[in-house]
């Protein structure tokens, strides 16, 4: 017989009698289950991210397996610390249940018919005890009022039902697992590019004694292995990052095509950022590595304290300006540019689709812009793009080709549209597609020309210059970042060519055209990665 201990919510028990009844079912091995009582069942005043407690749903079952006093525990996964403790081990990962969010939400509290989240009215109460799903709902929705919730899945629903609550944020899989009844309520499943699940949400962990070759031999019937192999790199960018279960992270790597798909979201900052990765690659480990050393130098805050200053189309908190924030930085994101979508006729945009998708095509793009203008397009005139070849610029637009759903995507190994140009070339593609800006840098196109690929222009987005004055620039700055030669127009024009901030380029060209403009101190970063930009601004005297 093997004892399972469980915690004693609908959800637990029905995921540990699931457990049980498939390794009976494949071993013969009867089964017990006893019911337990966790430090975060007894704690019901407090959010869950204030608690303090290291493993608040595991800890008891942990101690009953070493006791002797129970043989496994099954968890969901995402509640488990990264860590084995001393003596125990996860002895099998089943398949995986949907590991999306789900938003259950009463019809009275919604103000349009669009999709549930986007409909919401504006002021609607949204329920949550997630760190990371209340800073995903605020990033998208800064008008909601997002509430700390408690209480077991049919209890949270039970709170949206009655009003307590005009919305909550759940996971599918527990839904999906109590079979819970929802027909009365609104329901929409979150997209990950958006709403990145927790590390391991969605699987199971059934953990047990490390030396116990018994219970080992019979839940090795349920392990799988696929499963396994997507949640421990996920889980490896939350142990890389030295996070826990309240740290505001998402992850999410899935099969797709014969390779493997990551997805990552770090929120922080103040106001909220999202800074989000995307790879698509042979080896789900090596991804996950990428994403730590990439993002690890932002953990602890580094740039507290530190006054920092970009142009972003829009005003945009992505990327680079994201991870400033994230660092701990104050930072001011001027709109002194905004995007224009442009108006693109089918004919020409499944011309374009036909040219990548013909013997020795792809499409290739300069610009995370463009991916999201050409994406919004296809899906306008109900093209689905997604398996052609697209090759990036660099890691960045790579990212946002991933997050769009295409799976081969190929990103530059350097920096400008000449290194798109010769890995382009280098592939054997003979005709290019490039969706690009009204308005274009001629690098790529002019390289790709020359080496004999024969490329298509699409505009599919316009830069359109906004109104600029010297008042929109904070009067303290410890650094201002420029991302291209524009962005040193721009400074120029509102402030009339001032030149006694520390100036931090991206790229070679930007830093010519800065001390062009006179500016005395340029730092210039060769390649525009999260841990280079703060290591810069990092080592900036304060003003």
């Amino acid at each position: 017989m093997i004892v399972f201990g469980s915690r004693g919510s609908d959800l637990a028990l029905t995921q540990t009698r699931w457990v049980a009844e498939k390794i009976c079912a494949a071993t013969g091995e009867d089964y017990r289950i006893e019911v337990m009582v966790t430090t975060g069942d007894r704690i019901q005043d407090r959010p869950l991210s204030g608690i303090g407690v290291k493993g608040l749903f595991t800890k008891e079952l942990e101690d009953a397996l070493r006791s002797g006093a129970i043989d496994a525990a099954v968890h969901s996964l995402k509640d488990l610390p990264v860590e084995d403790p001393d003596g125990l081990t996860v002895g099998a990962v089943p398949p995986r249940e949907d590991p999306r969010d789900v938003l259950i939400t009463r019809k009275e509290a919604l103000a349009s018919d669009a999709e549930p989240f986007a409909a919401l009215r504006s002021g609607a109460s949204l329920g949550t005890s997630s760190p990371r799903r209340a800073l995903a709902a605020q990033t998208g929705r800064p008008d909601l009022m997002v509430r700390d919730i408690r209480g077991n899945v049919p209890t949270r629903v039970d709170k949206a039902r009655s009003g307590d609550y005009d919305a909550v944020l759940l996971a599918a899989a527990g839904l999906n697992r109590l079979g819970q009844d929802v027909t009365d309520l609104v329901t929409e499943h979150l997209p990950p590019e958006l709403f990145t699940p927790a590390p391991g949400q969605g699987a199971l962990g059934v953990q047990c004694r490390a030396g116990d070759a018994r219970v080992l031999g019979a839940l090795a019937h349920l392990h799988d292995e696929t499963t396994a192999r997507c949640v421990t790199a996920e889980r490896d960018i939350l142990l890389g990052l030295g996070g826990g279960c309240s740290m505001p992270l998402g992850t999410l790597v899935e099969p797709v095509a014969g390779r493997w798909r990551l997805r990552a979201t770090l929120f922080g900052g103040e106001p909220n950022a999202a800074l989000r990765a995307a790879a698509i690659g042979d080896d789900p480990e090596a991804m996950a590595r990428a994403v730590v050393e990439r993002w690890r130098p932002l953990i602890g805050a580094p740039l507290r304290g530190r006054r920092v200053a970009t142009t972003r189309p829009n005003g945009e908190r992505t990327g680079l300006t994201a991870a400033l924030a994230i660092a701990g930085a104050d930072v001011t994101s001027l709109a002194w540019t905004r995007t224009e979508a442009v108006p693109v006729a089918a004919a020409e945009l499944r011309a374009a689709v036909a040219r990548a998708a013909a013997e020795g095509g792809a499409l290739a793009f300069t610009s995370t812009r463009a991916v999201e203008a050409f994406v919004a397009a296809c899906r306008a005139h109900g093209e689905t793009p997604y398996e052609l070849p697209a090759f990036a610029v660099g890691a960045t637009t790579a990212a946002e080709l991933v997050r769009a759903g295409f799976v081969d995507v190929h990103a530059a190994d350097g920096r400008g549209g000449e290194a798109l140009a010769v890995l382009v070339a280098e592939r054997g593609t003979q005709r290019v597609a490039m969706p690009c800006a009204i308005e274009r840098h001629g690098g790529f196109e002019a390289r790709a020309t020359a080496a004999g690929l024969d490329v298509l222009p699409l505009p599919v987005y316009r830069l359109v210059e906004a109104p600029r004055a010297a008042a929109d620039v904070p009067a303290s700055l410890d650094a201002f970042v420029f991302t291209s030669p524009s962005a040193v127009t721009a400074w120029r024009d509102a402030t009339g060519g001032r030149g006694d901030v520390a100036a931090i380029a991206i790229g070679e060209t930007t830093a010519a055209a800065l001390r062009e403009q006179g500016f005395g101190r340029v730092i210039t970063l060769s390649r525009p990665t999260p841990a280079a930009l703060v290591a810069a601004i990092a080592e900036l005297p304060s003003s």
